[in-house]
This record gives C-alpha cells, structure tokens and sequence, in this order.
C-alpha cells in the first residue's frame, strides 16, 4: 500500500516534504541568493531578467513575479526561503501571512490581536463526518528483487576508460564480472538503490552526515582531480527516493536528503564493473539509480548493526511504494585494504572470505562485528564493508516475519586490484 502523507487532506496547509523540495529547488535557491545585496539590486532592477537566469519554471517565474506567495509553495516553495522576496520587497512576515489569506493586513492583524485563526474547521479529514470511505483498489507494488555486492576501487574505473581490461594485470579481474554483466542485462531493474561512500568530493569537512540519500532527478559525474569519468550521468528516481525517505525517516532513521550531489567513482565503478563501457555521449545506464551515501571517512562511522537496520527500513519503504517496479540494492566498497601508513598494501584474504559466508549465512552475526575488528583484520578502509550490511539486510530473509534464503547466484574474490582485495557477491531472492 502507498505510503500514508496523513497532513494532505488538511486546509490551506502544503507540507514541505522531500517531494515539494525536490520541486522547488532552483527556486529556493534563487531566493537564497537574495540574501546577498548586490543580487537584491540585480533583481530588482530587472525581475524577469534575473530570474532567467535560474532554471525556473515559466510557473514558478509568474508565480515570483506576480508574487502569488500561495502558487510560490504550491510549486516547492519554502516560506523561510520565499521569506527573502518578502525582504527584499519590504515586507514583514505578517504581511506575507496577510496576502495568503486573501485578507487585508489590517484585518489579519486584527485577527491575530483577537486570538488568532481558531482551529476549529480547520483541522482536515478529523473535522470530517465519519462514513465509509469504501474499499481501497489494491495496487501492484515495488519489489526487491536482489542484492549485488563488488568493491569500488577507482583503479578498476580507470582501466576501463583506458581500455587496459584485457592486460595481464586486470584480465582475471575482470573476467570474474562476466557472469554478472550477463545476468545483470537479462534481469535488469527499473531502480538500484546504490549504497556507497563519498571519497572527499561531494562531502567535505564542513558537512559529515552518516546517511545521505540523492533524491535529485540527475546525479552529475564527479571531477576528483583528474577530470570526470567518461561515463553517463546517474539518472535518479525522485519518487521512490522521496518515498524511501518518508519511510525510512518515519522509522527512526534520521536521513540527510541530498538534492544535489556529484557523484565519484564509488558510485560510478560499480555502474561500469557491472554495466559494461558506456559513451556518455550516444548511451545511458540501463537503470534508474538512487545513490545511497554512507559516512565511513570520519568516526564515528555507523556500526554494521545500524547499517544492517536501514536496509531492513529500506525494503519495507520499497514495498510500500505502489508502483510495479523491479528494485536491486546494491552494497560496494571494501574488501580489506589499507591506504594510509606504514600498514599500507594490507590484505586479509582469510578474513575477508570468513566474514563472506558469515554474510551469506548469518548477516545478523555478521552485523554484530565491532568497528575495531575491521580496523585490526581488514585495514582501516577495510570499514566499508559496513554498507553491505545494508544490502544485505534488504533480503526477505532479514525480514519480519522472515522470508526465504536469497540464492547465491556469484561470488569472486581477487586480489590486487591497485591497493585493494576486490569482492564480489550477487544474491537473488527466491520465492517463499
């Protein structure tokens, strides 16, 4: 069943939600930028010339100019933010109240000198008179289908973009995606949600947040210091990011939703490695793709139980998304590896493989894993390993009530690639 918005039946009232942000993001952005006088001056000097200059709807530059403060949010407006126009023009916050109410000022100040608006009436679907409401029509709804899991190292990036895939060095490597890219083209999704970690490019140390969900409709590729990849940008899923958010926000998990973000090779590897080159130019991704970023650059990092939890938040959201999409989630970094210090080059390719079946066959144990292990055994990037946990507790399995063993369909294990053991594991769910 769709996910419930109970605040949308009520009176004169738009919540501003991950929806109606994603809507009116250029145009809270083109108030934002009148916080600054020498753009106050700019716009009021010519209205309609400035506001050509941002990628506004023809609704949403009427609704400014005409300053239809209602259509303005109607439209993803923010008040806080459309409060800057009222700045700009002049004008208090009770004013700009006043002209949404179709009142006169001196009449809305009366108002709220008396009390202000009583809320009886005003209230919405409790002010209704009880009845039957009939029976809802049932709805086909999303589905998780499988979990695909495969480290990210820019390395892996890079020698598909040089084409050096057939060298000596990277042709055992990549032969152990054969299979997957096979599968991956006669089982693709209409949407990955894909679980990865930001390398210092779309988050800095201004700005840290442990769980970073893209709900833009467009995800530009990163420059990261040697240019972006030659890779199609990430086309995103605003709807069913939007309805994960709602979900997974309502289930205790304190989201950062994120309208805008470039994204790096953490997410672009994983797209290549499985998806085969692609012409940025003539060709797209074969999916939509929801970029799910995950803190593991700066402690405290989320532990491999919370991690576990969101993906088990994450599924219930995309089972009550009513709409009859084919969802993967898919979960990358890792496996052991060392970048920095005199432990450099580290590799464990026995523990890397125990805590492989330990995923596989016990994902709860596996979640149970302190921090302080992977540090020790996997080397201190060897931490990325958590955003598997999320994948993998997307499963029917770590559900409740619990639901059938996902099959293991692959699973390959190489080492070097640059620094880094390569994992690699898909899981399909099978019928109950």
């Amino acid at each position: 069943m769709p996910l419930e918005k109970p605040y949308l039946d009520i009176p004169g009232t738009v919540i501003f939600d991950a929806e109606q942000s994603r809507k009116g993001y250029w145009l809270n952005q083109f108030c934002a930028s009148l916080m600054k006088p020498e753009n106050r001056a700019r716009f009021k000097a010519d209205e309609r010339a400035y506001l050509d200059e941002w990628p506004l709807s023809e609704a949403q530059k009427q609704a400014v100019l005409t300053r239809d403060l209602n259509e303005c949010i109607r439209l993803g407006g923010n008040i806080y933010f459309l409060a800057r126009i009222g700045a700009t023009d002049g004008r208090s916050f009770q004013q700009m109240a006043a002209s949404m109410t179709g009142m006169s000022e001196e009449a809305y100040r009366t108002m709220m000198l008396a009390g202000g608006r009583p809320v009886e009436g005003q209230r919405g679907r409790v002010d209704w008179p009880t009845g039957d409401a009939g029976t809802p029509t049932a709805v086909a709804g999303a589905r998780m289908t499988a979990s695909v899991y495969t480290s990210h190292v820019p390395a892996m990036g890079v020698a598909m973009d040089l084409g050096k895939t057939g060298e000596d060095y990277w042709r055992p490597l990549f032969a152990g995606y054969a299979f997957s890219r096979q599968w991956l083209a006669e089982h693709t999704p209409d949407v990955v949600v894909l679980v990865y970690n930001d390398h210092a490019t779309a988050f800095g140390l201004d700005l840290i947040p442990t769980f970073a969900l893209g709900t833009a409709a467009q995800f530009h590729v990163a420059d990261e210091g040697w240019g972006p990849r030659p890779v199609p940008p990430v086309i995103g899923h605003p709807e069913l990011a939007a309805h994960i958010a709602h979900s997974v926000i309502e289930q205790g998990f304190d989201l950062t939703l994120v309208n805008r973000m470039p994204v790096d090779h953490g997410l672009t590897v994983p797209l290549s490695m499985l998806c085969g080159e692609r012409d940025p130019r003539h060709e797209a991704w074969p999916f939509r793709v929801i970029p799910l970023a995950v803190n593991v650059v700066q402690y405290p990092v989320p532990s491999g139980r919370r991690c576990f939890e969101l993906g088990r938040a994450i599924r219930r959201a995309v089972e009550s998304f009513d709409a009859p999409l084919d969802v993967q989630i898919w979960g990358t970094g890792g496996m052991s590896h060392q970048l920095q210090g005199p432990r450099a080059g580290l590799i464990n390719r026995a523990w890397d493989n125990a805590w492989l079946d330990q995923l596989i066959e016990d994902p709860r144990a596996c979640a149970a894993i302190p921090h302080i292990d992977y540090v020790r055994e996997a080397g201190s990037e060897g931490i990325e390993l958590v955003m598997w946990l999320i994948a993998r507790g997307a499963m029917a399995d770590c559900a409740e009530p619990p639901g059938p063993k996902p099959r293991v369909l692959h699973r390959f294990y190489h080492v070097p690639a640059s620094n880094t053991a390569v994992g690699h594991l898909i899981l399909e769910e099978t019928a109950p």
